[in-house]
C-alpha cells in the first residue's frame, strides 16, 4: 500500500527487445506512480535478481517473460519459479517470437499466467493497457490477500489486546525504515511510537477530523484524503466497538475498493479491541 513506484520485470535474451521495452514504458504511470523497470537476459539472470534484490522478490507487480532463452522452455520454467517463490500476486505475461514452440492454449492451460503475446503484437499501446490493468489487478489481489490474513489473525487474537497489538504492529507501528507515517489511534490513545510520534499522530488527526469526509456506510464511519496525501479512516465508538482512527500517507490516491478493504480491517480491529481485555 505504501508504494513509491511499481516494479516491472522484462526477461528476454535479445538486447534490442529489452532496450525497446525500457524506452516504450519510460513515461508510464499507474495511479500517478512511475514504473521501476528491471531487466534480465536469461532465466538464470532473472533468478539471481530475485535472490539478490528484495524489492523484486517481494513486490514485483508485472513480469514479461520470453519463452526461448537458455533452452526452449526457459521462460516457462521461470513462470513456475516466480509462482513458487512469490505467490500469486505478480501478473505474469509470456512474450514469444517462436509461438510454435509454446502454443498459446497449452501455455495458458498449463501455467498460471495473465496473458500470452507474440513479440510483434506487443506495441507501446498494448504495453500501456496491459501494464495499467495488471498493476491494478496486482494491487487489488495483494491487498485482498493481506486483508484476509489480517482479519484471520485478528480472529485468532480475539480476547487478548496484547496479541492484537502483535497482529497490527506491521500495519500501524512506526519502525525504522518506514518512509510514510501510519498510525492507529484507539479511544484517543496512539498505539505505537514514542512521544514525538504520538504528538504528530494527534496533531494530524485533529487537523484531518476538521475536514469534510466521505461516509463509509450508514453508521458514521468516514474516509478522507487531504491534498498532502494524508488519509484517515474513522470508526466511531459503538456499543460493540472502540473508536478508531487509522491515519496513513500514500503517494497515490487509492481506489475505492482498496479503501473498502482497509475500512474492513479498521472496523474489525475496533470490534476485536472492544471485545478483548488487557
Amino acid at each position: 500500500m505504501f508504494f513509491d513506484h511499481w516494479p516491472v520485470l522484462f526477461v528476454d535474451d535479445e538486447p534490442d527487445v529489452l532496450t525497446l521495452s525500457r524506452l516504450a514504458v519510460r513515461n508510464f504511470e499507474v495511479y500517478g506512480l512511475p514504473l521501476k523497470v528491471y531487466t534480465a537476459a536469461s532465466k538464470a539472470e532473472a533468478v539471481r535478481l530475485l535472490l539478490d534484490n528484495s524489492e523484486v522478490a517481494g513486490s514485483l507487480a508485472v513480469a514479461f517473460l520470453d519463452v526461448v532463452m537458455e533452452s526452449d522452455t526457459a521462460g516457462l520454467e521461470l513462470c513456475d519459479y516466480l509462482r513458487q517463490e512469490m505467490g500469486g500476486a505478480t501478473q505474469i505475461f509470456v512474450r514469444t517470437g517462436q509461438a510454435g514452440l509454446a502454443p498459446e492454449r497449452e501455455v495458458i492451460d498449463r501455467y498460471d499466467i495473465a496473458g500470452y503475446f507474440s513479440k510483434t503484437e506487443m506495441t507501446q499501446d498494448k504495453l500501456y493497457s496491459v501494464i495499467k490493468s495488471s498493476v491494478r489487478q496486482y494491487l487489488a489481489f495483494g491487498m485482498a490477500r493481506a486483508t484476509i490474513d489480517l482479519l484471520d489473525n485478528l480472529v485468532a487474537a480475539l480476547g487478548s489486546r496484547g496479541k492484537i497489538l502483535e497482529v497490527v504492529h506491521p500495519v500501524a507501528g512506526l519502525t525504522e525504515g518506514n518512509r510514510a507515517p501510519h498510525w492507529l489511534i484507539v479511544d484517543g490513545e496512539v498505539l505505537f511510537g514514542d512521544e514525538v510520534d504520538a504528538g504528530r499522530a494527534r496533531e494530524t488527526n485533529d487537523r484531518l477530523s476538521a475536514l469534510t469526509a466521505e461516509p463509509l456506510g450508514p453508521f458514521g464511519d468516514t474516509y478522507l484524503r487531504d491534498n498532502e496525501g494524508y488519509q484517515r479512516i474513522h470508526v466511531p465508538s459503538r456499543p460493540n466497538s472502540a473508536e478508531v482512527d487509522f491515519i496513513f500517507k500514500t503517494r497515490f490516491n487509492p481506489p475505492a475498493q482498496i479503501v473498502g478493504m482497509m475500512h474492513s480491517f479498521v472496523n474489525s480491529f475496533a470490534i476485536a479491541w472492544r471485545q478483548s481485555a488487557d
